[in-house]
């Protein structure tokens, strides 16, 4: 009998795949990917989310209306630039409409314990300005990669 636990680590471990290999599709014959993964942007404003989340506003559908307002991004990080790209439905990467944006244009800061931020600063083509980096990424290393 397969568990849980199993059906989702395969699951995360297929989306990651699937999130490399539209990644290598947009790479130039000389980049080499160092980091990639998900990341949110909630296209709501703090206040909106935090009363939806807790159920104040929608005790029963207020969740459900968090995930409409969420919207989810793949990120590559090369050794020149940071490739975006749009997640379709059921985690599906699209490797068509890649924005590409310089690395120096992207920044990491920290938010509370465990999370943290990923900022754009010449955001274009449609592309948001900061983006919820998933809890337990290791900000640290991603800096590295940014800086270097």
């Amino acid at each position: 009998m397969v568990k849980v636990a199993d059906r989702i680590q395969a699951n995360f471990k297929r989306i990651l795949e699937s999130i490399r290999d539209a990644l290598k599709q947009n790479l130039e014959p000389d980049e080499e990917l160092r980091w990639f993964g998900s990341v949110t942007q909630l296209r709501a404003p703090a206040p909106v989310r935090f009363l939806l989340s807790w159920g104040v506003l929608l005790p029963i559908f207020g969740g459900l209306v968090m995930l409409v307002l969420e919207k989810r991004w793949y990120v590559g990080v090369t050794g020149k630039r940071v490739l975006f790209g749009r997640m379709k439905y059921q985690n599906k990467p699209d490797p068509n409409g890649v924005i590409a944006v310089q690395l120096g244009d992207v920044t990491v800061s920290r938010r509370g314990q465990s999370g943290g931020d990923l900022i754009v600063a010449n955001s274009k083509d449609g592309l948001p300005g900061k983006f919820r980096l998933p809890k337990g990424t290791d900000i640290d290393k991603l800096q590295a990669f940014l800086k270097a």
